[in-house]
Parts: C-alpha cells; structure tokens; sequence
C-alpha cells in the first residue's frame, strides 16, 4: 500500500499545476455514472412491464411516476417507457463520447507539456551531467516515455476512475435489486481481480522495466548506426548495428507480448466469471423450487448491469496492470523532474541577461577543474589572460586538459577553484557577459537539415531573420562564391548535417554563423585538422584576416594553422607547461606535425 501511495505521489508531481483539473474529470466520471444508473435502473421495470401489464399499474413505481406527473393515463407506458430509454441512452452514448474527449485531450495535452519540460530541462542540464548519458536516453525519454505516460498511464488512471465510478454505482444499483445475488457477484468477482493482480503484479512491473531498457537500447543502436554510416559501411560492420537493433526489437517484442497477452486477459476471464454468475442464479433458483420466471426481471437486470460491468471490470484490471507496467517510467520521469524543478539548473543560453559591457579581457585566476568520479584534476591551477583581439593557439597531446579549458571559456563548465574574471571583474554564476559573445567552431560543425540561410541564421524564425546582416556574414566567411554555385543560393537545401558541403564549406558555414549572430570571441576546437591543405590554407588566411577584430581562441593539431596568433600555450596534464610565438614553440617542438 506505501509503495502505491508514493507511486500516485510521482505521478501528481510529474502532473505539477495539471493535478489541478483532475477533480473536474470526476466530476463528469460521476455525471456519467449516474445516468448509466438511471438508464440501468429502468430496465427491470420495464421488463415487468412486457411480462406483466397489469401488475405494473399496481407497482410502487407506477405510483411514484404519477406523483411526478409522468403521463402513464394518456399513454401507452410500454411506450412511454421505451421513449424514455431512448433518449437516455442517447444521451448516456454522447456523455461517454465527450467524456472520452475529455480524457484523451487532457492526455495528449500533459504529452505535450511534459515531452516540453524534458526537452528544455535537458538542454539546461550541467555540461558534465548532460554528457554522463548516453544521448538516446534523452531522446528516448523524451519521445517514448512521456508518451507512455500520457497515452499509457495517465489515460488508465482516468478511465480506470471512470470505470470504477460506474461500477460503484451499478453496484449499489444491483443492491437495491437483490442484495442476495449482488453479494455472489462481488465474491466471485473481486475474487478473480485479486487472484489476477497478485498473480501478475511482479511480472507486470519487471516487463515495464525491460520494455524501456530495451527501447532506449533499440534507439540507441539505431542513432549509432545511421550517425556513422559512412565508417561503418567502409568497415563493413553494418553487420554489427543491425544485430544490436534487432536484438533489441526481437527482446522488445517478446516483453511486449507478454506484456500485452496479461492487459487482454482480465476480458476473457470476466465474460466467464459473469456467464457463471448468471448460470449460477439460475441454478440457485431452480434449487431452491423457486419460479424462474419471477427471476427474468433481476435477470434482466442483472445481465444488462453485467454486460455494462465487463468493460468497467476489464478497464479496472488493465489499468492496474498498465499501472503495474509504468512504475519503472513513472519513477524515471519523476527523478529527472525533481532533479529539475529542486536544482535551479541553468546553462549559459538561459542564464539571465544584464547590461553587457565591451569586451576588453578574460582572465583565469589559478583555476581547476576535475570529472565527477575522475581521480585526477583536468585543469591545474591555470592562469593566462586574454585581450580583446588577440589570438591564442592551445596545443597539448590528448587529453592533456584543451577542451576542457575551452569548455570552461564557453561556461559549459564551472571551476571548482579559482576564478574566471571578465574585464577584470569575477564573473558572477548567473552573469552571461563572457557567454553571450562566444561562438564554438568544432571539428565536426552542427547544421541543422534546412537551408543555408537557416544554417547561418539558426534560432531565429524565416521572418526575422536580417538579409544585410546574412549576406555580410557569408561575405566575411568567404561563402560568396560557393553560395553563387548553388542551386538555389541561399536557400538550398544543405541536407542532413549538412551531407551536401564538404568539411571546409561547413566550417565556414559556422563562421558565418558566427559573424552573423555578432559574436565576439571565436573558439576553433581543432576546426582544420580534418580539412586538406588548400582548405585550410583559406581557414587560415580567415583567422589572419580577422587578427585584432575578432578574439580567437584555437585548438590546434597542425602547427601550420597557429601561423598568425599571437600566442601559444602548451597544455600537459592539465597544466601550461610551455608558452610563446609561433617560432618559439616550431623551434622547440618536435612531436607535433610541423607541415
């Protein structure tokens, strides 16, 4: 019972102000319910009727009727009567469509809502907690498991409120009828609902859990396996990623039918437990030398009520099930959310903006940083200041300490000592100055599947985005004449990650980019060493260009691209070990590539 108080205690707090509108979809459960009741309730009398004419004139409801001034004198009551059954079960048929409405739009809504909140509360996420998952975990959250929240738990709490409503009032409805053959159907069904529940329980939630594990597996052999492509193919290994993407279907699929043979089942077993129940009174009747024929209008009753109680019953057992079956995604989804809404995360696009002044220096004070769970320190206690228009190259073997200095220029990472001050005043944690004039050029550069006037405008809509502004930045990135071949300009189609340009045209599609949103300080995370030698020859020739108008920042393997900084620093473990010109650092390295 604590398990599933605290269950429904996640799911309300994943529904946050949503939980809000919950009563008024009981209250439309209970307007339901109670005109199946009168719709039910009609039934017997009206059966009496057809049985006996005469003897109805005679009954407590004939009396009651025409108190309540139901013309039974002018008309004929078995018509009356039908009428009336008519139009209330017309009415019951549009309650239960729009009440279904209700259900499936509040559904979908809190689909939209939360499939909103995860993606903006991933994208917020400290750098270092961001790159502890995989990310098919948070496309698959995303993308299945809110669904299954929505369309799956959510909609079988709501029915399975509605449902147990209903029967609630179908219940007492059959108590008033005969008490004696209500009690004999709780027993024989709640029997079987309890039976079928602690038979399942344990299996239901196991395969809830496995059906994720092996989904998010199934996404992320599927990501692998289209992202690297071209590798995989030239290695022939395409072998590997089907194996792991039907391995994952083939366990998917096996959890699923089980999973689903479970959810179906509580139908069969009811529409046996009720045909018992019927054949049952019958048989009680005729042992106790009663006359069968008294027993056709609580029959009637009764089977009417039973044939609107398989589906409440069937709904009830399989929203358990399907309850039993989310616990593992509930409890998922309630962990992110909590870590979302308690931690206050932000990143540096959404921290909040104040008044930016010219960029005039950065300056890291002694500052050092180290990996959740890492051993050792990735950057040392690092010192080193940089002016406005300056250009700096970082070199340093892998994993001596480059990118993460630059990730910490790009405040995707927090020093855990020293301090990171912008023209000479500490940078505060919320403080956007530095971030908000950085622009990251990596090895491999972002391009969204759109055109080209979209690439260098990205995050801004088709209607605002500035004409002079784009074409002076595709100007400044030398993309005039490759833009001029294009089909159709700037507004060709640049494929999927941009298949379409080569490396070099990528990497000035992100300097144009750059140009284009204003940034200040450029960060080249070893952007030329996959380029030939003419296209980085041009990259080059850009960095020289913009000497003293731009700060630039480079991450470098081939010496041969630092030809025009000012600066080098030499990073090994973590620390600066070596700094100077460009002929200081050539005449005194020996492991790098020199040409």
């Amino acid at each position: 019972m604590k398990n599933m108080i605290n269950y429904f205690r996640e799911i309300k707090y994943i529904l946050g102000e949503q939980a809000k509108k919950l009563p008024l979809l009981l209250l439309l459960f209970l307007a339901s319910s109670m005109i199946d009741l009168l719709g039910i309730g009609l039934i017997a009398p009206y059966v009496g009727l057809i049985i006996d004419p005469a003897g109805f004139n005679e009954s407590h409801i004939y009396n009651v009727a025409i108190k309540m001034g139901v013309p039974f004198q002018y008309y004929d009551p078995i018509t009356l009567i039908g009428v009336v059954l008519v139009v209330i079960f017309g009415v019951k048929a549009i309650v239960a469509i729009l009440i279904n409405k209700a259900i499936l739009s509040y559904s979908f809504k809190q689909g939209v809502i939360l499939r909103a909140l995860l993606m903006d509360s991933y994208q917020q996420l400290p750098y270092t907690e961001f790159i502890d998952r995989n990310s098919s975990k948070y496309i698959y959250n995303i993308q299945q498991m809110a669904g299954s929240f929505s369309q799956g738990i959510l909609q079988s709490i709501l029915r399975l409120a509605s449902e147990a409503i209903v029967a609630l009032a179908l219940l007492v409805l059959l108590a008033l009828t005969n008490f004696s053959a209500l009690v004999m159907l709780v027993i024989m069904l709640g029997s079987t609902m309890y039976i079928f529940d602690w038979l399942f329980k344990a299996k239901m939630e196991r395969y809830g859990r496995l059906s994720n594990e092996y989904s998010t597996r199934m996404v992320k052999g599927i990501q692998e396996g289209m992202d690297g492509l071209k590798e995989i193919r030239i290695l022939k290994k395409e072998k590997y990623f089907y194996n792991a993407v039907h391995d994952s279907a083939k366990d998917y699929a096996e959890v699923s039918v089980k999973s689903q043979v479970i959810h179906t089942a509580p139908r069969y077993i009811i529409e046996l437990i009720l045909i018992l129940f019927v054949v049952s009174l019958v048989f009680v009747a005729q042992f106790m030398k009663q006359d069968v024929t008294e027993l056709l209008p609580v029959l009637s009753m009764f089977g009417l009520a039973a044939i609107r109680l398989v589906p409440s019953t069937n709904q009830i057992l399989s929203g358990v099930s399907q309850l039993r079956s989310g616990r593992h995604t509930v409890n998922e989804l309630y962990n992110d959310i909590e870590n979302i809404r308690n931690k206050s995360q932000v990143s540096p696009s959404s921290k909040k903006l104040i008044k930016i002044e010219p960029f005039q220096s950065i300056t890291l004070n002694k500052i050092s940083f180290s990996y959740p769970k890492a051993k050792d320190l990735s950057i040392n206690e690092i010192s080193l200041k940089i002016f406005s228009g300056d250009t700096v190259g970082l070199i340093g073997t892998s994993g001596s300490g480059k990118t993460t200095l630059v990730d910490i220029f790009l405040g995707l990472l927090e020093v855990q000592s020293g301090d990171v001050l912008y023209n000479d005043k500490k940078l505060s944690k919320n403080d956007s100055s530095l971030y908000s004039q950085v622009a990251y050029l990596p090895q491999q550069v972002f391009l969204i599947d759109s055109t080209l006037r979209k690439n260098i405008a990205i995050g801004i809509t088709e209607s605002e985005i500035d004409d002079d502004k784009l074409n002076k930045a595709i100007e400044q990135a030398l993309l005039t004449k490759l833009v001029s071949k294009m089909p159709h300009g700037i507004n060709t189609e640049l494929g999927e990650r941009g298949i379409k340009l080569s490396g070099g045209q990528r990497q000035r599609v992100a300097l144009a980019r750059a140009f284009y949103h204003g940034r200040n300080i450029l960060v080249m995370d070893e952007s030329t060493s996959a380029l030939d030698n003419k296209t980085e020859k041009e990259i080059v020739d850009v960095i020289d260009r913009l000497h003293g108008k731009k700060t630039i920042i480079v991450i470098a393997h081939r010496l041969t691209t630092l030809k025009h900084v000012d600066i080098i620093y030499k990073l090994d473990n973590g620390r600066i070990v070596q700094k100077g010109t460009y002929s200081d650092i050539v005449d005194s390295e020996t492991g790098m590539e020199k040409t």
